[in-house]
């Protein structure tokens, strides 16, 4: 029987004139064949011409029959989602051995093609192994093994699993022009493989001479075949994992790294396995590794990562130090430092060393040596720190590159990666280019991408918002309808990547922004999921149960919801109670005006029981991550800052003030602005930060930081030190940051009596004014958000006007000031009143003093003493 699949592949991954055939082809002659031609399924030789590139031979297709007896012996397509994923935002590869679970597949250039190839025995004679590697087709390696006849070789066997996973790779990649194929269409290009006859026999042989492989080949038939969807439970996978742990103690580092990979994907049973392979990793650190067994090593932490202890991971960073004082890291392949970097900044570790900042640096000084995708890990990477500042304008001035590129050859989605690195005036661009993307098939896998380019560009176009929602949801639950096996969890996984999203894309839309069907919809799908044993998860249900209090109605939470989460309450980790708290906050937001008592009560309950389980998290909290995620929490549900809870809140950042960085300032700093909470032990902490890494920190760190001095009225002790770099800070870069930062942190400057000439007349001109009319116009928030602006101008305009008279910046707020004082209260309490009856009799009667009076440049004075004839005026 003939494989009748859409790979008669162009196996480009060979050398010479494949590669220049393959060139010559073209991406888009090939994505064409795989869509249109499902009858014979076959893609052109690599030496065919225009003319002749479509296959004459008609190949038959195998009847539903002639699988009958092997469907019974043989499980279908096993689906998985791996477990290391720590974060939604997570799109960073783990290795060549990762499953592709997002877009990056697509990003692949098409002449990065070394990683295409997997050969088991690179110095193999066997002529039946070259030609199983060098199959342009599936069906070529089934041929090759039935030529062997009832008993292929070990060898024959492992080197055709690991062919039919790169000519599924081939199959994937080689959508990258035009976007055909999508996740779906390799798993049914995979379950076509699996599903046939050969497979069987691929199966039953290897199960029988499995004890004849290598420690590497063993390895990498337990990677290959779970990756090709064999399930765990077929009796190859079982006899491989029996030989696998009875060799362990022998695997060198590529077969442990192989094997780290292949039980990272495996859930908890996984664990038991890792325990074991945990200390064989841990041995070699004592050896002298060269650059590929330290990239192994660092594959292998990056798989096992949540069993690494305290010793183990202190072990790695002073081996990853050493190699930073040898300068390794600065002419190393990029890929070992991502990798290092991934590991280092998982949110347990990241906490416990200074190595990020440094390992970045390295990256930038050989950044032209970076892929796409590495440049796409790497923008990653610096959002987790904000830092450093050389990163951040490399990789501005790639996405200033990138984008010209593909305005000149046409849009590519994988630029919307790099949305937050350009300049507010590509929002246009970047809408079309979202609108674009809408239509694709593998829409699905750049949902996260997008909305963070919604958000970051602010975007006034609420039908291009409704789209996005509308089609993010459809996408999820047709990808859940298209994989026929569900594991525990899945539903609510997969429908995480929106329902979570959508629950902080108001944070940057001014919280005007409402899908009424996305949140009907997902609030009866959550229900039903909390009826299923996910109710039984205490991450499961602070998830759904987030979303559905979010956006309830004000009539109070479905009882079967609240009574979820006070029973799973006890068991919230620090993120659940943050993603509570969350829910609570947009309930809150959208019932602020008519508040039900009943609503009103669930709420208080639950922030009652959410302040406990506070209290029993700052007892053992072990990073400054977990006191900030508390710190979250906590007003998100809003807390008072005067309780002795949130003063202990406070009081549990000391220990942890050597974790500092750009993020970690910034959401600090935003924090005591809300509260206007002073806390001098923590500001003074986070001057010092600035003063010893100000190379490398961005100037709206900095807006945030002095935005804080401002709102509490601190001083920091060296204040002076701190202006000057943030003066410099400011003239160098302040093209890169939004208008109502450049007023805010000019006013915070203004108040130390620190605001420079330049600064002055760099806000005050035209082109300024048209820039804040420009972010004015094209903002979502209206409401808002041109209000901040305008009262912001109108204070450092006054400011300016009254301790810079020599720069001659004329008040042009009069008009403004007057209208608005007609929307302002005039402030008044019975204290007031007998203070001003009390100055009145003392001074000489009403008429000489009065009461909120507005100076020229309207501020408000609560008590003039109004001069006389015989009388000076006193204040």
């Amino acid at each position: 029987m003939r494989f009748s699949i859409a790979v008669n592949a162009m196996w480009v991954a060979g050398y010479g004139s494949r590669l220049a055939a393959a060139t010559c082809i073209g991406t888009q002659h090939v994505a064409w064949v795989l869509h249109h031609q499902s009858g014979s399924y076959c893609l052109p030789h690599i030496g065919s011409t225009s003319s002749s590139w479509l296959s004459d031979k008609k190949v038959t297709s195998f009847s539903r029959s002639a699988f009958t007896s092997f469907t019974n012996k043989i499980h279908k397509r096993h689906y998985a989602i791996g477990t290391d994923g720590d974060s939604d935002d997570d799109i960073m590869s783990d290795s060549e051995f990762e499953n592709s679970v997002f877009f990056r597949r697509k990003m692949l250039e098409k002449d990065q093609l070394d990683s295409l190839r997997v050969n088991l025995y690179p110095g193999s004679n066997d002529d039946v192994i070259k030609k199983i590697n060098e199959a342009n087709s599936v069906q070529e390696v089934f041929d090759q093994i039935e030529r062997c006849g009832d008993y292929p070789t070990a060898e024959h066997l492992s080197q055709a699993i690991v062919t039919l996973w790169d000519l599924q790779k081939v199959y994937g990649r080689y959508g990258y022009d035009c976007f055909m194929i999508t996740k779906n269409e390799i798993n049914q290009f995979l379950e076509k493989i699996l599903n046939h006859p050969m497979f069987e026999k691929l199966s039953v042989c290897l199960e029988a001479v499995c004890e004849d492989l290598n420690n590497s080949s063993l390895s990498s038939m337990l990677l290959y075949l779970s990756k090709l969807g064999v399930s765990n439970h077929s009796p190859v996978m079982q006899k491989l994992t029996l030989v696998c742990m009875d060799r362990m103690d022998g695997f060198n580092l590529t077969a442990l790294s192989r094997l780290s990979v292949y039980l990272r994907d495996q859930g908890v049973k996984a664990f038991f396995l890792q325990s074991k392979l945990l200390p064989l990793i841990a041995s070699k650190l004592d050896d002298c590794l060269d650059a590929d067994e330290f990239h192994m090593v660092s594959i292998c932490f990056n798989s096992t990562k949540r069993l690494i202890t305290r010793p183990l991971l202190k072990k790695y960073l002073v081996l990853v130090q050493k190699k930073l004082n040898e300068g390794f890291f600065e002419i190393c392949d990029p890929r070992i430092t991502l990798k290092v970097i991934k590991l280092l900044d998982y949110p347990e570790f990241s906490s416990r060393h200074k190595l990020l900042q440094p390992l970045m640096l390295c990256l930038g000084k050989n950044f032209h040596s970076l892929s796409v995708v590495q440049v796409m890990d790497l923008s990653n990477y610096f959002h987790s720190s904000r830092e450093p500042l050389d990163v951040f304008h490399k990789i501005c001035q790639y996405s200033i590159n990138m984008i010209s590129e593909a305005k000149i050859s046409g849009g590519r989605p994988d630029i919307l990666c790099l949305a937050p690195f350009t300049s507010l005036k590509m929002r246009n661009y970047f809408e079309r280019l979202i609108v674009e993307q809408l239509e694709e098939k593998d829409f699905h896998e750049y949902i996260m991408v997008i909305f963070k380019a919604l958000r970051y560009f602010k975007t006034s176009n609420p039908k291009l918002c409704d789209a996005f929602w509308i089609k993010s949801m459809k996408s999820v639950e047709e990808e859940l309808k298209s994989i026929p096996h569900h594991f525990l969890g899945m539903k609510e996984m997969t429908r995480r990547k929106v329902y979570q999203r959508y629950m902080y894309f108001n944070n940057n839309l001014g919280g005007t922004y409402r899908n009424f069907a996305l949140e009907r919809t997902m609030s009866t799908l959550l229900m039903k999921d909390l009826e299923t044993c996910c109710g039984f998860l205490p991450n499961k249900v602070a998830s759904m149960a987030a979303f559905i209090i979010g956006y309830s109605s004000r009539e109070g939470i479905p009882e079967s919801v609240y009574e979820k989460v006070i029973l799973c309450g006890p068991q919230f980790s620090i993120y659940d109670t943050m993603s509570i708290s969350r829910g609570m906050q947009i309930s809150l937001a959208l019932n602020r005006k008519n508040l039900q008592r009943k609503l009103m009560q669930q709420i208080t309950t639950i922030c009652r029981m959410l302040d406990a389980r506070t209290e029993e998290f700052l007892k053992m909290a072990k990073s400054l991550t977990e006191i900030i995620n508390l710190t979250r929490g906590y007003l998100n549900r809003r807390g008072s800052p005067r309780t002795f809870t949130f003063d202990r809140i406070i009081s549990a950042f000391s220990p942890h003030l050597d974790e500092l960085n750009s993020r970690y300032i910034k959401e600090i700093c935003l924090c005591l602005t809300t509260t206007l909470y002073l806390a001098p032990e923590i500001l003074e902490a986070v001057s010092e930060y600035i003063l010893k890494n100000k190379k490398y920190i961005l100037t709206d760190t900095m807006e945030v930081v002095l935005t804080c001095f401002y709102c509490i009225g601190y001083t920091p002790k060296n204040v002076e030190q701190l202006l000057t770099i943030c003066t410099n800070s400011f003239l160098q870069e302040n093209h890169h940051m939004r208008g109502l930062s450049i007023l805010q942190m000019c006013l915070a400057m203004n108040m130390y009596g620190y605001l420079p000439t330049e600064i002055i007349r760099s806000v005050f001109n035209l082109k300024f004014m048209d820039q804040l009319d420009e972010e004015i116009e094209n903002c979502y928030s209206k409401a808002t958000y041109p209000l901040r602006v305008r009262h912001m101008l109108m204070e450092l305009n006054r400011a300016v006007c009254l301790d810079h008279p020599e720069e001659n910046i004329p008040w042009f707020h009069e008009k403004y000031c007057e209208d608005f004082l007609e929307t302002v209260p005039v402030p008044t309490s019975v204290f007031h009143s007998e203070v001003h009856q009390a100055l009145a009799q003392l001074v000489g009667g009403p008429e000489v003093v009065r009461a909120n009076v507005h100076t020229p440049y309207y501020y408000l004075l609560g008590v003039l003493s109004a001069p006389t004839p015989q009388q000076p005026t006193r204040q």
